[in-house]
């Protein structure tokens, strides 16, 4: 593994994409700005770790420092790459970035830009990456979608909404930070939903909201409830934008109406309906949408956000340069939510719940994921 040369590769990704050049700047000016530098130096460090014996340690008290330093949003470049060396054939690459920059479909593009880049340093031939497509071409496409009948469809699709949903478990629990749990349904379970999902022509994407809406109404004893959820924001009509580098994702409103007599399987296809209809205004800015809800200013439109992961692998096996395998560690993001539930259905289907530990208890939400995984096996049965 050639330190000097990974560094090398992740610098030509910054200087590559305008993106990762970028800061933002809100203080003294009349309107955030997005102020894209010309040459941005990538933070890259090399640690030497081997044949320490505090080895975890020293690991677990660099990453506690890495997340505590943060990101000052008005200095670029908001990302930065740490390679800590672990033994002779094996090293732990952390890699830091603000999450205004890159979404995870982003990611996806970043990884196997990043290897080609790499392999071509070591073979010492060019890359033969396409040409990129400048974020700003989705910047000038969103400001040019002004006056156009969103503010219509979203009065109507929150007419009636006051308050956010309740949850009706969370409390003061005298705790701090952020907590999580994971589920993973059994295969049987995924396999059985998977052709439930099929059966029914829905998406797992409506199955899981579908869900969500059930337990939020149980929850709050409430027929109809509101919660965010996380889309990419790619399905607009722009050239070139599934290869784009930048923040597409939006979290917008999803209304469960649990009302009525249909069965199951006709409320969700009524439900992903309802879906595929708010995605010709999936780029609204969430703080807009609120404003034509009656829920009172200073108030949260939603307590809870729904994130379906569902982008595509770009990268595989035969990407990487001989001899140099990888897996991922782990991985840790934050939501300015109170309860984040993550759900991935690639090769299983995870649901992973992100909460406020000083409103949730780890029982309370251990709870919630039994419920969960509980309401699924109900449905598909």
């Amino acid at each position: 593994f050639d330190e000097t040369l990974f560094g090398a590769a992740w610098q030509q990704l910054v200087d590559r994409h305008s993106i990762l050049r970028s800061a933002f700047v809100w203080e003294g000016v009349s309107e955030p700005v997005q102020v894209v530098q010309r040459k941005a130096v990538l933070p890259f460090e090399v640690r030497d770790l081997r044949g320490l014996a505090d080895q975890r340690e020293r690991l677990d008290a660099f990453l506690a420092e890495d997340w505590d330093r943060g990101f000052d949003l008005s200095r670029a470049p908001l990302v930065r790459v740490t390679v800590l060396r672990m033994s002779e054939e094996r090293r732990i690459v952390v890699w830091s970035f603000h999450h205004i920059l890159l979404d995870g479909w982003s990611v996806q593009i970043l990884q196997k830009e990043l290897l080609a880049l790499y392999r071509a340093l070591l073979d010492g031939t060019p890359a033969g990456l396409p040409p990129t497509v400048p974020y700003r071409r989705y910047i000038e496409w969103l400001n040019s979608r002004q006056d156009d009948g969103s503010a219509a469809f979203w009065t109507d699709y929150l007419a009636g909404v006051t308050e956010p949903t309740a949850l009706n478990v969370d409390r003061d629990t005298g705790d701090t930070g952020v907590g999580e749990f994971e589920v993973c349904a059994s295969p049987e379970l995924f396999a059985r939903a998977r052709d439930y999902a099929k059966s029914q022509r829905v998406t797992m994407n409506t199955l899981v909201q579908g869900l969500w809406s059930i337990l939020l109404s149980r929850y709050s004893r409430r027929d109809e409830v509101l919660f965010g959820s996380t889309i990419s924001g790619r399905s607009i009509d722009l050239p070139g934008v599934e290869s784009m580098m930048g923040l597409f994702i939006n979290t917008l409103p999803v209304r469960g109406r649990l009302t009525g007599d249909l069965i199951v399987s006709e409320w969700l296809r009524d439900l992903q309906d309802e879906q595929l209809e708010m995605r010709q205004w999936e780029y609204c800015h969430l703080v807009d949408v609120q404003k034509h809800s009656r829920i009172p200013r200073g108030e949260p439109l939603f307590r809870s956000i729904l994130v379906f992961e569902n982008y595509p692998v770009v990268h595989k096996p035969s990407d990487f340069p001989e001899g140099l395998s990888r897996r991922l560690v782990n991985c840790v993001e934050r939501t300015g939510y109170p309860l984040t539930l993550v759900v991935s259905a690639g090769r299983a289907l995870e649901f992973r719940f992100v909460y406020d530990r000083s409103m949730f208890d780890a029982e309370t939400i251990a709870r919630m994921a039994g419920h969960l995984e509980s309401l699924l096996a109900a449905v598909v049965e």
